[in-house]
């Protein structure tokens, strides 16, 4: 009996590409293959990073070309927050099965440059990535690379948890890392700088991990009563008057035991350290800990910060990039179990074809976390 062939498997899929700043070109680009050793997903969800946004305005550039298969892309396929369902396996992978539902941490460290070997993975001297060194989530399908599946960087999506909330444990585990880098716990009073997605975010996991007072400074008077309905005790207007009142009145006549930057701006950073008086920052209790957590434009112009008040005020600076495989699964965990609503954090969810328009509403101050579900 002559047996009927099956469904043609496309060699080619859809793609959007990053051809010039703010424009995406949707094309055909070859469908890559299986890694050895790694995965072949069905992207299911990626949603829009603020890094990505700085990409598509042109303020932040990638490296070099993505290839797939060996022929270079004319264009990147950016997008790392990234869920999707496993299609094929590669050869020697026996952890993972088809069908099942991942999200991809996408942090690709080297393991033998000498901050690797101590330790310090995050920053790794070799550091890739998807979306940036390798093809990102904003196309139909995606390669893991083999030592992204060997290091633990691919975590199952509990039953329940849509892809389009799971693929916000990539955010989340950069909010995890930073709050555990600077020791966020039970009494703090924490003032998060921006009240975007990733302060937002702060904002739930600093609650989450017992900070018993937040405060919320953001220009953007939506953004404000979101943060509010959030769980912030303040939200201020950083371009009010009565800005530092607002805030020490509301945290009882106290300044805050840590300090969270979470927007792409100097200027935030000048007004708290602005407050320096009697030989203290103000705005600051001794010991406090603060995080510069979003990552700033080259060039904007250097801060200058009063050494002797760090030493006698013992100030604790952090630098915030990335985030572990563990926390990546502990960052799906938390959304799984609803100890974290960051589902209620996305605002807009639309197919590959509209990325363009999504990148819009993701880049205004109207739209929290925008999710791309290819087709």
């Amino acid at each position: 009996m002559k047996r009927k062939a099956g469904p043609a498997v496309s060699h080619t899929m859809q793609a959007a590409l990053l051809v010039a700043p703010e424009r995406f070109e949707m094309c055909d680009v070859p469908r890559p293959a299986c890694p050895e050793g790694g995965l072949l997903l069905r992207v299911l969800a990626c949603a829009i990073c603020g890094s990505d946004g700085r990409l598509f305005l042109g303020r932040k550039r990638i490296k070099g070309s993505q290839e797939i298969d060996g022929r270079t892309l004319p264009g990147p396929i950016i997008g790392h927050e990234i869920a999707g369902r496993i299609i094929q396996v590669g050869a020697g992978v026996t952890q993972y099965q088809p069908d099942e539902l991942v999200a991809v941490a996408p942090g690709i460290s080297c393991g033998t440059c000498d901050l690797c070997r101590a330790g310090q993975v995050l920053i790794c001297r070799n550091y890739e990535a998807l979306g940036y060194r390798y093809p990102g989530g904003f196309a139909q399908y995606l390669a893991v690379p083999a030592l992204l599946v060997s290091d633990g960087s691919v975590n199952r999506i509990p039953v329940g948890t849509p892809p389009w909330a799971a693929c916000l444990a990539e955010p989340l585990a950069c909010v995890v890392n930073a709050q555990e880098a600077m020791g966020i716990r039970t009494g703090d009073s924490v003032f998060i700088a921006g009240g975007g997605p990733m302060g937002s975010l702060h904002l739930l996991l600093a609650r989450h991990r017992g900070a018993s007072f937040i405060a919320v400074s953001e220009p953007d008077a939506a953004r404000r009563e979101m943060a509010k309905r959030l769980g912030a005790d303040v939200a201020v207007d950083p371009t009010s008057p009565a800005w530092a009142s607002e805030l020490v009145s509301g945290n009882g006549g106290r300044g805050f035991s840590a300090a969270i930057f979470a927007v792409s701006s100097i200027a935030p950073v000048r007004q708290l350290f602005g407050y320096f008086e009697a030989g203290s920052y103000q705005l600051l209790t001794p010991g406090a800990r603060v995080n510069f957590f979003a990552g700033l434009d080259p060039g904007d112009p250097p801060l200058g910060l009063d050494v002797r008040a760090l030493h006698y005020q013992a100030l604790s600076l952090f630098g915030s990039v990335n985030s572990t495989p563990r926390q990546n699964a502990d960052a799906l965990s938390l959304i799984a179990a609803k100890s974290i609503d960051a589902a209620g954090l996305v605002t807009a969810r639309l197919p590959l074809a509209k990325l363009g328009e999504a990148m819009q509403l993701a880049t205004s101050p109207a739209h929290l976390k925008v999710v791309i579900e290819p087709e």
